[in-house]
């Protein structure tokens, strides 16, 4: 007769007796300790850093709307129209547009004038106002914020495109510059079309947060963009109210939101002889943002 043998349980009672009977009275099994909730997820700190880093990349998470213009920008476009001779002496050097030669902001949603101005008399003279107008008449008073002009650029052009108007951000400069050395110039005396026009000041501000790490260097560079567009701004921008000394002439910038076909820029200012209008007709400037038609397919 053969000896009956253990059954399934049997056996497995045996081989877990056998085996938590190691030397020195130890268990032969050794147990893996639980893992640490805190400390894994300290392990994987890194790890997930990195992926946000990635993710936030991919995202597109550094601002285009702080960045400089290209270094390969070519300088802008020299025009040089004088204002007919008047009470005050006046140029417009340059006009700088979106992405155009000259441009020092990527994408900038505004048209930067550049302007000579000088007082020709014998007592001081004070330019108050500046207007820019449109096509269609209205008036465009310069801004003194960045990111304030380039909203009402976004919703003028929004409201161009609306009413049929077509619009481009950016015209060739050598197709929309025509005739600028020999434009005409007008001035007028009087009252002033621009009295009335006041600049308010401020600037807007910026907020630096640094969670995560990648994050955080992101804001650092757009707050540090940021900072140095309005810097720039500033210090190209001449600020209204200004007084000319006798013989004093100033060169700056006047930022005015982006219309197509501006008709006229202007100047009010007074003297010891009354106040004025200066005019500057803008018939050269007759292509700035108009999209240009196009060509009809050539028939065979």
């Amino acid at each position: 007769m053969f000896a009956e043998r253990p059954g399934a349980a049997a056996r497995l009672a045996a081989d877990v007796e056998a085996n938590h009977t190691g030397a020195c009275g130890e268990s032969a099994v050794q147990m893996k300790p639980r893992s640490n909730p805190s400390a894994q997820s300290r392990r994987l700190a890194p790890e997930i850093a990195v992926l946000l880093g990635v993710a936030f990349l991919l995202t597109g998470c550094v601002s285009t709307g702080y960045l400089r213009a290209s270094k390969d920008t070519p300088p802008p476009q020299s025009l040089d129209v004088p204002f007919a001779p008047g009470r005050l002496e006046a140029a417009l050097n340059a006009v700088i547009t979106y992405n155009g030669p000259g441009s020092w902001k990527r994408d900038a949603f505004w048209d930067e004038y550049v302007v000579t101005l000088r007082n020709p008399g014998s007592q001081v003279l004070t330019v108050s106002a500046t207007g820019l107008t449109d096509f269609s008449g209205a008036v465009q008073t310069a801004g003194d914020n960045p990111w304030k002009l380039e909203k009402q650029s976004k919703t003028l052009e929004e409201k161009y495109r609306a009413a049929g108007i077509t619009f481009a951000r950016y015209t060739v400069p050598g197709v929309l510059i025509v005739g600028g050395a020999t434009a005409l110039a007008a001035a007028t005396s009087g009252g002033g079309f621009l009295a009335g026009y006041a600049v308010a000041a401020g600037a807007a501000g910026a907020t630096v947060v640094v969670l995560p790490v990648y994050y955080g260097t992101v804001l650092t560079i757009n707050h540090f963009d940021k900072v140095r567009m309005e810097k720039e701004f500033t210090r190209r921008r001449i600020v209204l109210p200004i007084s000319l000394a006798a013989g004093q002439t100033r060169t700056g910038s006047f930022f005015f939101p982006m219309v197509p076909s501006p008709r006229s820029l202007a100047f009010h200012w007074t003297a010891e002889s009354g106040p004025g209008d200066s005019v500057l007709a803008l018939g050269f400037l007759h292509d700035l943002h108009v999209k240009k038609a196009d060509k009809p397919a050539a028939t065979k």
